[in-house]
């Protein structure tokens, strides 16, 4: 099993509430994947942060959908609009869960857009 995470800093309570509800679009574009099982996202009530978790049969299957998940994250709509509710950038990270694993621990670092990757 793989779960991938993202951390979601929204500017304040109505940023987030126009956040939790973009989340379902994400989902949709996942479950059209092979190996795409659930997506989980935690809102931490008293803070303004998001947690959006999504869980694949394997880390194969997730890289498979990135192509998909990516044309959807870094989309000029979807650019522009966290960049107008969030501070920061998005921090992500995944990992594989041992079958027999009691706890798994994973780095979460700051997302980079694809185009900002290559001007590097």
């Amino acid at each position: 099993m793989y779960i991938a995470l993202a951390v979601h800093h929204p500017k304040g309570p109505k940023e987030k509430v126009l956040l939790m509800a973009r989340q379902p679009r994400l989902a949709e574009v996942n479950s059209k994947h092979k190996g795409f099982i659930q997506m989980v996202v935690a809102e931490v009530e008293d803070e303004n942060l998001i947690v959006p978790f999504t869980i694949w049969e394997s880390e194969e299957d997730y890289k498979a959908a990135l192509e998909d998940a990516r044309a959807h994250l870094f989309s000029p709509d979807t650019v522009s609009f966290l960049s107008s509710v969030q501070e920061g950038p998005t921090r992500a990270g995944g990992t594989s869960i041992g079958k027999d694993a009691t706890i798994t621990t994973f780095k979460v670092a700051p997302v980079v857009r694809p185009l900002q990757r290559e001007a590097r």
